[in-house]
């Protein structure tokens, strides 16, 4: 059984900071990825987001059933996860295949955030997606654990 991490928090948060120094050895899955070039230069482009969303979740669901039985690992999603229905194609598809899940919250103040973000996001959206981030509830079965982001820059 894997323990799956599913990362949340602003864009520049530090969830990849995170996620990289405390599980170094794990697989980790990302919209982001989706806009490496092949010499690993980040190249983001915001019309081809659903895109990216979508191989992620693909990249996710088929690794899977290969980790079925192994010795345990970490898998990490690595996204904002701002809302809960963001959350749970992954939170189900990992329970169904019966691993642990642990929703990761990384807290950040939006100055920092903005100041940190890599994809350009106004300070504007990412104060929105903070109040969007603290209203919005998640389900009270899931397991939540928030660690503090300030310190990834």
């Amino acid at each position: 059984m894997a323990r799956i991490l599913i990362m949340r928090g602003l864009p520049g948060a530090g969830k990849s900071t995170w996620a990289r120094r405390n599980h170094p050895d794990a697989r980790i899955y990302s919209a982001d990825s989706f806009f490496l070039d092949e010499d690993g230069e980040y190249r983001f482009d915001g019309e081809r987001i659903s895109e990216a969303h979508a191989w992620c979740l693909r990249g996710f669901a088929e690794i899977l059933p290969s980790l079925e039985g192994g010795s345990p690992e970490v898998v990490i999603v690595d996204n904002t996860a701002i809302r809960a229905w963001e959350i749970s194609p992954y939170y189900n598809l990992a329970r169904a295949y019966g691993h642990e899940v642990t929703i990761v919250h990384v807290s950040c103040d939006t100055p920092t955030a903005h100041e940190r973000n890599i994809h350009g996001v106004p300070l504007e959206r990412i104060e929105k997606m903070d109040r969007d981030l603290l209203s919005e509830e998640l389900p009270p079965f899931w397991t939540v654990e928030t660690v503090d982001g300030s310190e990834a820059g």
